[in-house]
């Protein structure tokens, strides 16, 4: 038997990433950790110091990169800038014996968004539900100061749009250049070459990588005229980078033309020149007087929204696609002191699998997600279909649900978010503790829905179909929905089945979801449904 003061629990075996042979310590084997034991040495003291996280600190960082807040965090530790983005409605039933009641009320559910944090957000739901008010009440957050929030230091943004409904008389514009309506909101539209500002590409902008692209748009294969235009590439990009220079248009014209190709070869490239001369300024494209033309400034300037509106007879879904991708590294790229958000509007009208330009802007917006954080950017994807991209939705931050009609949407949205699938049911809830533990009690701001127990999925759909225009269900595992109060000894919070919910000094909403009214927006509302008369 141990003697007393004296314990079997060494170093070793508590803490097996200690080294108990380290030349230059005391061997784990002979330090007693027991609270009678002899003095810990100073560089053990030291690991323990990197072993242990302050709950202070590690609170404020987590409140910190909740993509939204409700009142209990904003509370405890506000980010500089965030904005109201809805307010909880799960009790929206209840009655209040005065007005004043009903308006503390209503400011205690009220939901932020982080604006500070970079975050990716996905939005999806059938016409008219209320899509393009979210996407519009996200952008007005970061871009407009306002007493809804506060927004210090206004991001820039930029918002692509593709509508195929067009005419040569007009089609329907894109409904986040209604932010125009507010003096505070610089927004430029930038358009096809048949409309009235085009959007212009200069020799500066274009790279190695956007020619390779644009040559092989809308292409299941590789054309026969791609070995050449590579091998000419290849040429110019080391003599760019032995000579310091940037990608100079005509050089690359001029050498393709100038090498062995037959006429079936020549026309197909012809077409795609001529279709990227479109995008830039003439004498750019005509290379008469190189360099007197310039295309779009792409420099970022603080609470500017950009639309990027190709919706054009004369331009496919595919080449869209391939033109937002370029306009896409052109807006992220320069100083980053500036944080950026990039918005696709109506996505499921051009992100098509089956295209190749798809496949390619899928592939630089997942690469912009996946490196938020080093980018300072924002993404937000608004699709009548989460069938659009499944890989965006893996990686979002928060999901936005409004209201829609399929099954099959449902389904797909069951294979990717951990609020609605049916492994969810199968773990149980993440966020419960044993009964009997002991439990601080949590703040609530919004009241988290518990989704897990829906096991008949009509009832889920139901709960889908049946919300109200501009109601949504948000599901955002990391977003903090509650504080647990410090001075303990309450009966803490319960679920359904009467267990205790404890995450720590924060409560995230994990496998659960918000039942949220989002706000109405600020500017002028384009999107309002056309009635018959």
């Amino acid at each position: 038997m141990a003697k007393k003061g004296k314990s079997n629990k060494t170093l070793s075996n508590a803490s097996p990433g200690f080294s108990a042979n380290s030349s230059n310590s005391t061997p784990a084997s002979t330090v007693d950790l027991s609270l009678g034991g002899d003095p810990i040495p100073p560089h053990l003291e030291k690991q323990i110091l990197y072993l242990t996280i302050s709950t202070d600190k590690h609170k404020r960082d987590e409140i910190a990169a909740s993509p939204l807040l409700t009142v209990p965090a904003l509370d405890a530790g506000a980010p500089t800038q965030y904005g109201v983005i809805g307010r909880d409605s799960s009790k929206s039933g209840q009655s209040f014996s005065s007005l004043s009641m009903y308006k503390r009320h209503i400011l205690s559910m009220r939901i932020f968004q982080n604006v500070s944090a970079p975050s990716s957000t996905f939005i999806c739901g059938s016409q008219g539900s209320g899509k393009s008010n979210t996407l519009a009440c996200l952008l007005e957050n970061c871009l407009l100061p306002s007493d809804l929030g506060n927004l210090p230091h206004p991001l820039t943004g930029i918002v692509f749009h593709y509508d195929s409904f067009n005419s040569d008389l007009g089609g329907i514009p894109c409904e986040a250049a209604y932010l125009a309506s507010n003096k505070n909101v610089k927004v430029r539209i930038l358009c096809s070459p048949t409309n009235v500002r085009t959007i212009t590409l200069s020799d500066r902008d274009l790279t190695t990588t956007h020619m390779h692209d644009l040559m092989t748009v809308g292409e299941s294969g590789m054309p026969l005229y791609m070995h050449v235009v590579d091998r000419v590439l290849r040429e110019l990009k080391i003599e760019q980078d032995e000579q310091n220079l940037p990608f100079n248009y005509e050089k690359f014209k001029r050498r393709i033309f100038q090498s062995e190709l037959t006429s079936m070869q020549t026309n197909p490239l012809k077409q795609r020149l001529d279709t990227l001369e479109s995008f830039m300024p003439r004498n750019d494209s005509n290379k008469k007087t190189p360099g007197t033309a310039s295309g779009n400034d792409w420099t970022a300037k603080p609470g500017q929204l950009t639309v990027v509106d190709l919706s054009c007879p004369c331009v496919t879904p595919d080449m869209a696609c391939w033109l937002f991708k370029i306009a896409l590294q052109l807006f992220l790229k320069g100083d980053m002191t500036t944080g950026r958000i990039v918005a696709l509007d109506e996505a499921h009208k051009y992100m098509r699998d089956t295209s190749g330009g798809s496949r390619a802007l899928t592939e630089r917006l997942l690469e912009v997600v996946r490196n938020q954080r080093h980018q300072g950017a924002r993404v937000i994807i608004s699709t009548q279909e989460p069938t659009v991209s499944p890989k965006l939705l893996d990686l979002c931050s928060v999901t936005v649900v409004h209201r829609f009609t399929s099954p099959d949407w449902l389904h797909v949205l069951q294979g990717h978010l951990a609020g609605l699938s049916p492994i969810t049911a199968l773990v149980g809830d993440t966020n419960v503790t044993a009964d009997g533990e002991e439990h601080k009690k949590i703040h609530y701001g919004a009241q988290p829905i518990d989704l897990m127990g829906r096991n008949n999925a009509m009832e889920l759909f139901g709960l889908i179909v049946g919300l109200e225009t501009g109601q949504a269900l948000v599901f955002s595992p990391s977003t903090i929905v509650g504080i647990k109060d410090d001075q303990g000894g309450g009966g803490g919070t319960t679920n359904g089945n009467n267990k205790k919910r404890d995450a720590g000094s924060v409560e995230r909403l994990g496998n659960r979801a918000l039942l949220v009214n989002i706000r109405a927006r600020m500017t002028e509302d384009g999107g309002r449904s056309i009635m018959a008369l």
